[in-house]
């Protein structure tokens, strides 16, 4: 089951001067929506999948770009990879893999998309395609720079 998580915060007033993003975060009753998905046991454990604004719209789904990367990564030559989206005015989010090849490996786009066609439904397929990347964009704490990605997959060859 998956649930998205809501703290309440008590007498918090909101966001500085920024009246929209507090409307946004707050509900009206003082609960705090974190964007995070969280799914639970049958021992009401919560265990944390990934943030809401990760998720592509690809026509009415949601799709999981940590989903699609976790098939991706089995692949034998694939060392890193990062899914993102493409905006398209017909579907919302063509989904693009970034990926980076393990040193002296050379997977192939095709191979790529054949893994994630034998393993996802229908609206979680590489139609915006495989870029090759020597390494995926970074935040300073090494996390993977998706809103710089995002810009990337713009501008970059896909396969």
């Amino acid at each position: 089951m998956a649930l998205m998580l809501s703290i309440h915060l008590g007498t918090v007033l909101g966001y500085y001067n920024n009246p929209e993003a507090t409307k946004e975060a707050l509900t009206e009753d003082g609960w705090l929506r974190s964007g995070d998905i969280l799914y639970r046991d049958e021992y009401w454990n919560l265990y944390f999948v990934e943030r809401y604004k990760l998720l592509l719209k690809y026509r009415n789904h949601q799709v999981s770009p940590v989903e699609i990367e976790t098939v991706i990564t089995k692949h034998p030559g694939v060392f890193h990879v990062a899914v993102t989206g493409i905006p398209d005015k017909e579907c919302g989010d063509l989904v693009v893999a970034c990926v980076v090849p393990k040193p002296g490996c050379s997977p192939t786009a095709q191979e790529i998309k054949d893994l994630v066609k034998e393993s996802l439904t229908d609206s979680k397929q590489l139609r915006g395609g495989v870029i090759f990347m020597k390494e995926l964009p970074t935040t300073s704490t090494s996390k993977v720079n998706r809103k710089k990605l995002k810009e990337l997959v713009l501008t970059l060859e896909r396969e």
